[in-house]
């Protein structure tokens, strides 16, 4: 009986070891899953880690080629020769109006600019971006502008040739025709700079809208208005501007006939009132100041003056000197068009303006 009993309980505790063994095969198949999904999410990262790998890589080679263009050296001719220059300027000094204009447009600031009586639109430009003045266009400061280390100086042949060399020396210096060049000169000029740059498709995007500001102007232009003078009056007399200037060569492509030519190789010449009534054309144009109005008072009141053609017909026109004798640039010229067609210049209307010198 004993041992019956003591059967009965191994064999009951032999089913209960069996059932355990049992349940812990039946675990076995889903604790195998686990190690796989592990393997799937590392499979996974490294995938990620291989793409950002390339990405970085890609990131590297544009930076290493842009690094490469940055630090190209390019040769740039100008009046005065060849000028190397590396990579692109960031610190660039303009000494004439013009060069802050073009900059401007090519939304580049100066370091540093030469200053006497600026028209007042480039004043955000310069002054307006943190700009240091350099001194005069006629007289610029050397110290002035080594003191900005600045990497490209723009220069004018006729103002800077004789200080080029020292100019050289402080940093390159790439020279144009802007106190004397023709309107052309200037559209050529600033094509150049942009080169310089690198800003080659924003100025040909610059240039195409402002040629339709200009063609949209021209078609103002009465063919038969006859020909015009422009030039300066001052105390001295009328400095003329020849067919060859910038502002004569300006009026000219709008569709007007300059009756001045270049005399003894010069562009620009001074007239006293004898030989300004010599030549007697059918428009005249002052560029004057209000502090020029003593002087177009006295002139006017004159009876040589009185004969004139332009005077008696009311085609006398008077516009602010220093923007369209010192304005250079598409920013400009939108100002001078705009004068131009207003003022009834362009269509051969009687100028009813009541102020003289504006």
């Amino acid at each position: 009986m004993k041992t019956n009993q003591l059967f009965k309980a191994l064999t009951i505790l032999l089913i209960l070891i069996l059932a355990a063994c049992g349940g812990e095969t039946a675990v076995t198949p889903e604790s195998t899953a686990v190690p796989e999904v592990v393997e799937e999410v590392e499979v996974e990262e490294v995938e990620v880690e291989a793409e950002e790998a390339e990405e970085v890589a890609e990131a590297e080679e544009d930076m290493g080629e842009e690094t490469a263009v940055s630090s190209e050296t390019r040769e740039f001719e100008h009046e005065l020769g060849s000028t190397s220059i590396t990579g692109v300027p960031e610190r660039i000094v303009v000494l004439e109006y013009s060069f802050a204009d073009h900059l401007g447009m090519l939304e580049t600031a100066p370091v540093g600019y030469a200053v006497d009586a600026m028209p007042d639109y480039l004043l955000p430009f310069t002054e307006g971006v943190g700009a240091a003045a350099v001194g005069t266009r006629k007289e610029p400061s050397l110290e002035a502008i080594t003191a900005l280390n600045p990497d490209l100086i723009i220069a004018d042949i006729t103002r800077h040739e004789a200080i080029y060399e020292q100019l050289s020396q402080i940093a390159p210096t790439v020279v144009y025709n802007s106190l004397r060049g023709s309107y052309q000169d200037q559209l050529d000029t600033f094509e150049a700079i942009a080169a310089i740059l690198e800003k080659e498709t924003e100025a040909a995007d610059l240039l195409a809208a402002y040629q339709e500001s200009f063609a949209a102007a021209a078609a103002e232009t009465n063919p038969d208005a006859g020909e015009f003078m422009i030039g300066v009056l001052w105390a001295d007399g009328y400095t003329a501007h020849s067919n060859e200037s910038f502002m004569g060569s300006f009026l000219e492509s709008l569709g007007l006939t300059n009756a001045l030519e270049p005399r003894d190789g010069d562009t620009q010449y001074l007239l006293d009132i004898e030989g300004f009534a010599s030549v007697n054309p059918s428009t005249v144009i002052i560029m004057c100041a209000p502090d020029d109005q003593v002087v177009v008072d006295e002139w006017q009141a004159q009876p040589v003056w009185q004969a004139l053609e332009a005077a008696k017909n009311d085609r006398v026109y008077f516009f602010n000197r220093n923007l369209w004798s010192k304005g250079r640039g598409l920013m400009a010229y939108q100002q001078i068009l705009d004068d131009a067609v207003s003022s009834g210049l362009l269509s051969g209307a009687e100028n009813n303006a009541t102020e003289a010198c504006p």
